[in-house]
Formats: C-alpha cells, structure tokens, sequence
C-alpha cells in the first residue's frame, strides 16, 4: 500500500523568531525615536516658577522709605526709625516693641500693619502676617507692596488662586516688574488659566528677555498644547541664553524630531557634541538619529562619545537597525554595520550580537557561520531556548538530521522551548515517516499549548499510523 501523507506545516524556526526586532526599517526606526520623545519630560511642572525666595521679597518691604505712601504716623515712624536696625538683628524684640503700640487705642496706620506683618513673618507667624498685610490693604487698598507681600505668602502655600488674585492686583496697581510678572503668570499657570497665564509670561520677557524662566514657563505652556511650531523660537532664545546647559540642546533635538526634522536635530546634538556640552542623553539621542538617519559610522562614534563607552542603548540600536537591514535583504549593509560593533565585555550585547549573526549567517545560507554564532551563545548559556533551537534549525537545514534531533531534543529540557523542540522533533519525525514518534511528539505539545492546527495533525497522524 502505497502512502501518500501531507507535509506538516509546522512553523519552523528561523534566527528572525529568536529575539524581538526593534526596527524593521529606517522609517520604523525613526518612528520608535519619535516615540521615546515626549517633549513634557524635558519640562517639569515648575518650568517657569521664578526662581525667588519669598523671605526675601517680604523683607525687602521693610525698608519704608518716608515719601512712600501710606505714610506712617509721625510716631510711629519716627519708632519705626529708633529701632530699625533692631529689626534685622533681633526681630522677635522689635516685634515684642510693635506690639505694644496696639494697646494704645488708635487706629494703627496700613504702613504699621505691614511693618507688623513683616515681623510676624520674620518669626514664622505666617498666619498673623497674612492677616495684618490683608488689615493694610483694606487701610489703602493702592497699597502695591501690601498685594505683593499677600502674593508671597499664598505662592509659598502654593494657594494659587489667592496668589494670583494678589499678583493681578499689583500689576494692575502699576508693578511693571518681571518678576511679578513672572509669579502671576506661574500662579495662574496652576489655576488652570493659561490664556492669562501666557500674556503673563509675556509681559514678564517683555520686561527681563534675558532671564530663561519666563522663556521655560511659556514653551511648557506651548508643549502642553501641542503648538510645536510656536515653541521654535523659544527654545532657540533658551539655546541662546544658556549655550552650556545641556538640557536646552535636548529641548531643541527633541522639539525638531517632533516636528519631523531629524536630520536638524541631529545637527544640533552634533553642534552640542562639538562644543562639549552635549552630556550622556544627548549622546545617546544623537546616536539614535544617526541609526535612524542610516549613518551607522556616525552613529558608532556617538555611541563611543558617551562617558564610559558605547552603552547597552547604543549597541541595542546599532543590533537593531542590523537586523532591520536583514529583514529588509540588504545583507551586506548588514554585515558592515555588524562589523563595526565596538568590542565589548559585556555578555547582554555580546548574546545580542551572537543571536544577529546567527540571523545574517542565515540569510546567506551560511549553515556554518549560523552554527558557530549559536554556539557561541551556548558556550556561555547551555539552557538558552532560543540558542538551541536556532541551532537544531541550522543543522537541519544543513542536512545534519541526527546532531539536529540531538540539540532539539536537549530544548525538550528547557520550558521555554519545549513545545517548539517538540514540533521540530514531529517534523524531523515525519520525514522520516516515523509517524509513531510524531505523533507523540505531537501529543506532548498539544498538551502544552493545545492548537486547531496541531488537533488536526494529530487526527490525521493517528490514521496514517494506524494503517503503518
């Protein structure tokens, strides 16, 4: 009798299964890089915050300059005067002294009570400070330092709403200072209000265009809403401003990925590269756009740059975008890109590198070099399901049937690869028409993943061994 049986078909292994493909082209490449940026990770929520000390503008208040109005009453400025350089030497005695003004019976003038204020402030009574500042206003309610002092306190509570209502009110009163300027648009910024919180940050670069805060408050406010063309000229002012800092230079790479430019933001990592400014990120990024870009030397030389050597990253790439020249049949870039690898102790890139060699080798049908790639691996990882499955293929490709079944059934051993060995074992047993032994090679691995496919073969095979 005469038998005819179908070829199983079975997924054979090929080294392209073994790992994960980063890229598949140059454009995947890039698109995973554009991916990794998130332009709000190089801002943090107080990008934009001034940079002040709240202690510090309350205490400039207390210098009271006579022609300043409110005035004080004539006595107590002229004990305001008497104990002045009390103030900063002994506040908690100069506060003790205030106090007892306010048993006199007359009303204390908006000058007194922020004057008062400040000493209470000095001693961490934030709260009677709050409220004798609030008793000034509402004394003389054009009281400009009153306002801002009330600001103070609600910024350093982070009270946003209060401190932004305080801020307006002092601008609105005539402050034309950045720095108030600056803290009105953060305040309004955390309310939500970013329409005033903008024309803020304006005004505050209007008044002080050399001061980078109020240029990082507005361009978080620019990311936040996706206006990326917008944001160019501000991160450029910041480049400008603060040429050393090398988070700006990631700003401008990042903002230029975004908007699909990744040849200019390879070119402004590279500027920041040559000036010596460019730190571990930024070499890391310049070397990803050179692998996304197809400029594998480039791209080695930047991984090279990055303090202590090419890192895991950077080889991750450079194995990636060999693998993705595989896969698209352009062997030979391939190969130069492999050939080019920096040498390394360390054993994660090695196994990368074994594992797309062992691809490569495959792809030109060099049985030989596929074999020795996974090896490789083996020597160092005798249990490595992926390692010993690519090299039962190779060998079975190459017509070494018997050390094949040998090396697969050793996968048998290791979870991982059992039900692939297994469905490798069925094949080889098939085509020797051992249908006894592909059929419970079958069976062993239909009990580890049942399948349709593998429940129809196993039907079948029962039949053709039946009538073996």
């Amino acid at each position: 009798m005469s038998l005819r049986f179908p070829l199983l078909l079975f997924v054979t292994l090929s080294s392209a299964t073994l790992a994960p493909v980063l890229a598949q082209t140059n454009d995947d490449a890039l698109e995973m890089t554009l991916q990794e940026i998130q332009l709000a990770e190089f801002l943090d929520s107080t990008e934009g915050d001034p940079d002040v000390d709240p202690s510090s503008i309350i205490n400039e208040s207390m210098n009271f300059r006579k022609e300043r109005e409110p005035d004080m009453t004539a006595a107590e400025f002229a004990l305001y005067e008497r104990m002045s350089s009390m103030v900063e030497t002994n506040p908690a005695f100069a506060l003790q002294l205030l106090e007892t003004m306010l048993g006199d019976g007359e009303d204390d003038s908006a000058a007194f009570d922020l004057a008062l204020g400040n000493l209470y402030f000095a001693e961490q009574r934030i709260d009677e400070a709050l409220e004798r500042y609030h008793s000034a206003v509402e004394k003389y309610p054009e009281f400009l330092r009153g306002w801002n002092n009330i600001g103070m306190i609600h910024y350093q509570r982070q009270e946003w709403r209060e401190a932004a209502t305080a801020f307006a009110k002092a601008v609105n009163l005539g402050d034309r200072d950045a720095q108030t300027f600056g803290l009105l648009a953060f305040s309004m910024r955390q309310t939500g209000n970013t329409l005033g919180a903008e024309m803020a940050f304006m005004q505050a670069m209007t008044a002080n265009p050399e001061d980078p805060n109020w240029i990082g408050g507005l361009l978080e406010l620019y990311f936040a809403n996706g206006r990326h063309v917008q944001s160019e000229s501000l991160v450029h002012e910041m480049v400008r401003l603060e040429p050393e800092n090398a988070r700006n230079w990631m700003r401008y790479a990042s903002l230029l990925i975004t908007l699909e430019r990744p040849l200019e933001a390879a070119t402004q990592l590279e500027i920041a590269r040559q000036l010596g400014v460019a730190d571990r990120e930024s070499l890391g990024l310049l070397g990803d756009l050179y692998v996304s870009l197809g400029l594998v030397p480039e791209a080695i030389s930047a991984y090279q740059d990055i303090p202590g050597g090419a890192d895991e990253l950077g080889v991750s790439r450079l194995i990636a975008y060999a693998r993705s020249l595989i896969s698209q049949g352009d062997l030979d870039d391939a190969q130069s890109v492999l050939d080019q690898l920096p040498t390394t102790t360390n054993w994660p890139q090695i196994r990368a590198q074994r594992f797309a060699e062992a691809e490569l080798a495959v792809a030109q049908e060099d049985w030989e070099s596929a074999q020795l790639a996974y090896d490789g691996v083996l020597q160092t990882e005798p249990l490595n399901p992926n390692a010993l499955l690519g090299l039962g293929h190779t060998l079975s490709a190459s017509g070494d049937i018997s050390r094949a079944q040998f090396v697969f059934e050793s996968a048998l051993q290791v979870p991982e690869s059992e039900r692939r060995a297994s469905l490798e074992l069925a094949n080889l047993a098939l085509n020797n028409r051992n249908f006894g032994n592909a059929l419970n090679y079958l069976n062993r691995a239909d009990a580890l993943e049942t399948s349709a496919p593998i429940r129809s073969q196993i039907a079948r095979l029962k039949v053709l061994a039946a009538d073996s």
